[in-house]
């Protein structure tokens, strides 16, 4: 007995340095002000059994980072010395939280430009990718949970970020642009409403369309067909298409400018054979048409003539950057599903899954800094998805914390947390236990 309790005397000093490693590696990455937010947010209307909120994010990481339950979880929480409430109590706050980590994510999102300027030089637009991607919960419902994302090119950094369930389309709404940004996203946000809330806001568009969704109209009033168009220039031997005119939404009307391009015939080809496999898993016939503009690039753009059809097109596959950015959040980091719950449990969760990785991503971002500083190591070459990796990998160790550790088997506490409620059906591995178990014993 005298050597286990010496042993639970050594683990207390470790326990001391694991809490130490949060302080110095976490937490400063983390808004200082988050008993404040809390607050605000009725996440700790009461604090009974938990003194602060940095506490309860402790907690909740170490929830986002394992594979438990909520009552592993409440042992957890009694192990480090955080709290000894139950598990439905913590289930419970943690469905409440959502509004408060939407408040930690935008002022980290805002902390990591601390040091740049709001505006961007003059003559030089922010270039702003924006995109959207799914992220499935288990179970036989599999519902999901959609992440929009808004990138800034210049800053190679996130900018924005919201998440939503499936039921809310990808929209130019989700994000706050301004005067000097330049937005460019993919045929998801090719619509007149989406082009005219960016011209409102002062913004300029880059947006891919797909020509029968998309309705061009002249001076006059009249449609422009833009599949006629794609038509005569492949009968003239043409591979591009510029023209000027104007979209509508409701009573508000924008002037566009569509600019498509003829793919190679090998990325062509690729593109009408993901038309013609989409829809014969949807069970449609596919037209002559949806394979004419398969075969072409179609933007439609606020820019004008000072910008040559090449020079837009070239900026716009650049957005590819944003795609590589959800394959590093996703595939790196092995975030590509989440566990069954309710919308409010699904939509905490995920937000959790972006603050460790907005922490990782500065992690890395320092690293790059230090790299573009240090003379001896401009012309190195790095992986980008590796570095990040090993942030995070770093960054979830520490949150995890090896709590398992720290508990003590002599402390009957845990029994609360892990005992069953007595239920009208009889559990099998408790039947056989009590009474075909004893009997092979006696």
């Amino acid at each position: 007995m005298m050597k286990l309790q010496n042993n639970f005397t050594k683990m207390d000093g470790i326990l001391q340095e694991h809490l130490n490693l949060w302080d110095n590696k976490i937490f400063p990455h983390l808004p200082q002000n988050t008993d404040e937010l809390a607050a605000q947010t009725d996440t700790l209307q009461r604090k009974r059994g938990i003194r602060s909120a940095w506490d309860l994010l402790k907690i909740f990481f170490i929830y986002a980072c394992s594979d438990c339950s909520f009552r592993i979880l409440a042992c957890a929480a009694h192990a480090l010395g955080i709290s000894s409430v139950s598990d439905t109590a913590w289930r419970k706050r943690f469905s409440k939280s959502v509004p408060f980590l939407q408040e930690i994510l935008h002022i980290m999102l805002s902390g990591l430009f601390r040091n740049i300027p709001d505006s961007m030089p003059a003559g030089i637009k922010n270039v702003l990718l924006v995109d959207a991607s799914i992220v499935r919960q288990t179970g036989i419902l599999q519902n999901q949970e959609r992440i929009h994302l808004c990138y800034s090119l210049n800053r190679n950094r996130v900018m924005q970020i919201k998440v939503t369930d499936h039921h809310t389309a990808e929209a130019l709404s989700h994000f706050q642009l301004k005067k000097g940004d330049l937005v460019m996203a993919d045929a998801g946000y090719g619509t007149a409403q989406n082009y005219i809330y960016a011209q409102d806001r002062q913004a300029d568009v880059i947006v891919r369309i797909t020509p029968k969704n998309f309705c061009l109209y002249n001076e006059d009033n009249e449609k422009i067909s833009l599949v006629s168009l794609l038509k005569q220039a492949q009968e003239r031997g043409n591979g591009t298409v510029d023209v000027f005119g104007f979209c509508k939404y409701k009573n508000r009307t924008g002037f566009v400018r569509v600019i498509a391009q003829k793919l190679p015939p090998e990325q062509a080809e690729k593109s009408q054979k993901r038309r013609k496999r989409k829809a014969s898993k949807n069970q449609r016939k596919i037209t002559e048409d949806t394979l004419l503009y398969a075969g072409y690039i179609v933007v439609a753009t606020s820019l004008g003539v000072e910008y040559s059809g090449e020079e837009i097109l070239h900026l716009y596959r650049s957005r590819w950057q944003v795609e590589l950015l959800f394959k590093r959040f996703k595939q790196s980091f092995s975030i590509t599903r989440v566990k069954a719950g309710s919308t409010r449990y699904a939509e905490t969760l995920v937000l959790l899954q972006l603050i460790i990785w907005i922490i990782a991503e500065h992690q890395a971002f320092e690293f790059e800094r230090y790299l573009r500083e240090n003379d001896e190591n401009r012309n190195t070459v790095y992986s980008i998805y590796e570095n990040s990796r090993i942030a995070f990998i770093q960054i979830k160790t520490i949150l995890c914390l090896e709590w398992s550790l720290f508990i003590d088997p002599a402390d009957k506490e845990y029994m609360r947390f892990l005992s069953q409620r007595k239920r009208w059906r009889i559990s099998q591995n408790e039947e056989f236990h009590t009474t075909v178990l004893s009997g092979l014993l006696a």
